[in-house]
């Protein structure tokens, strides 16, 4: 099983996520069903799907997709909330999100989940910001993109 510090220690040596046997994930939302918010999941679906699926060392696990639903409280995601539940069985290594808001739109709840996938063993990348929560110092880049915004 991929533990966060492995992923950590691989990375030392000087591998990339990019090189290591994962099997990788996505979570995808928006937050209407608006025909430009439709268009903009089915884009997030289909590239982190090839984004996924083109990696010759990952594994692809089908993605999580709430449409329609806020992102300010975890309540009625119901693939959000099959995702942790999912995480907590070990079906996956890594998650790839677009973005913070995407995966939650209350920094309590960003933060509490992303401690509980790390502590399963999973670490996340919110694309936008650059964050890869293997990394040792995700924690700060957090805070400043937080305090920036």
């Amino acid at each position: 099983m991929m533990t966060v510090r492995w992923l950590r220690e691989q990375m030392r040596q000087g591998k990339s996520i990019y090189d290591l046997p994962l099997r990788v994930t996505f979570y995808a939302r928006v937050s209407t069903e608006k025909v430009e918010q439709q268009g903009s999941l089915e884009n997030q679906i289909q590239y982190y799907t090839e984004f996924i699926q083109k990696n010759p060392n990952w594994t692809y696990v089908p993605g999580y997709i709430d449409e329609g639903i806020s992102g300010t409280s975890t309540y009625k995601r119901d693939s959000f909330l099959r995702m942790i539940e999912d995480a907590k069985r070990g079906m996956f290594d890594f998650i790839i999100t677009k973005e913070i808001s995407r995966f939650s739109r209350n920094t309590l709840d960003s933060i509490q989940y992303v401690r509980m996938l790390k502590a399963l063993g999973i670490a996340v990348i919110f694309e936008k910001e650059n964050i890869n929560t293997s990394t040792i110092n995700w924690w700060s880049r957090w805070r400043n993109f937080r305090s920036s915004n």
